[in-house]
């Protein structure tokens, strides 16, 4: 069911995956959950029922939101208002529209979930941990070089897409970074068994009762519970190190790259419009 969430999330990512997304979502969403359970014909006639239900509540409810927040972080770069403070701002935004949608599916989520059968249940968990421990493999395999290689591989690549061609001072802030983030990864990997694990207590007694259905939601809604503290450091630590590279990175912003990134959000502003429609 994270799953599920997870892929429905797609709709609030930039570029020109949103639209495919969007779009698409009801065959993109069923090719995703059929890597991990097979629905039997009543129950994906139910959850194809919800999911036309969430995609028109997104379509209703969020993407103006969308709109008016990517006009607000046009204006901010317009007006050259983008300090770590507002860079933070927009952050928890971003999130926020997130959470949105998670809060929004838990619930139906969670009134659906006594339809599993007891082999659904087991087979879900059985390819989330296989899918889980052929992570860790294939991330054990590589050396530090190639995953710190990786890594600012995906920076760059990022920072491209809304920038343009990075110059020298760019390049240098991206490998600062890095040796100011944290790891993360083995922790991340504890706290999604650990995550797993409550999920599958909980699905291994579905009930119809107001309690399960209670503790399924709160599950749900509430995955950050289950972090260590030690996790939990580790994140607020490297979003604010992120934050403080952004900001570095638009001070280091030549004209060229700031006419691109403007038209890059007035693009993802016009792809949410046309969404609309």
């Amino acid at each position: 069911m994270r799953k599920i969430i997870i892929l429905l999330a797609l709709l609030t990512v930039a570029g020109c995956s949103t639209k495919f997304a969007y779009r698409n979502a009801s065959w993109l969403t069923y090719w995703y959950l059929d890597d991990y359970i097979s629905l039997t014909d009543d129950q994906e006639a139910r959850f194809d029922e919800r999911l036309q239900l969430w995609l028109s509540w997104h379509k209703a409810e969020e993407l103006d939101k969308y709109i008016a927040h990517f006009n607000e972080i046009k204006a901010d770069v317009e007006a050259d208002n983008m300090s770590v403070q507002r860079i933070e701002f927009h952050q928890n935004r971003l999130r926020a529209h997130w959470y949105r949608v998670r809060d929004t599916l838990a619930p139906d989520l969670a009134a659906m979930a006594p339809m599993l059968t007891q082999e659904q249940v087991n087979t879900l968990f059985s390819e989330l941990a296989e899918s889980e421990l052929e992570s860790i493999k294939k991330r054990q395999k590589r050396s530090v070089q190639k995953r710190k290689k990786r890594w600012l591989n995906d920076q760059e690549n990022n920072l491209e897409r809304w920038l343009g061609n990075l110059n020298d001072r760019q390049e240098d802030l991206i490998v600062a970074l890095y040796d100011k983030q944290q790891t993360t990864a083995d922790l991340r990997a504890e706290y999604r068994t650990n995550y797993q694990a409550q999920l599958k207590a909980l699905l291994a007694k579905p009930s119809t009762d107001k309690q399960f259905e209670t503790g399924l939601v709160k599950l749900l809604k509430e995955p950050e519970q289950f972090r260590s503290a030690e996790l939990a450091e580790r994140i607020a630590h490297n979003r604010h190190q992120r934050n403080q590279f952004l900001a570095e990175v638009y001070q280091s912003l030549s004209e060229k790259q700031h006419r691109h990134l403007i038209k890059e959000l007035e693009e993802l502003i016009d792809d949410f419009t046309s969404l609309k429609k």
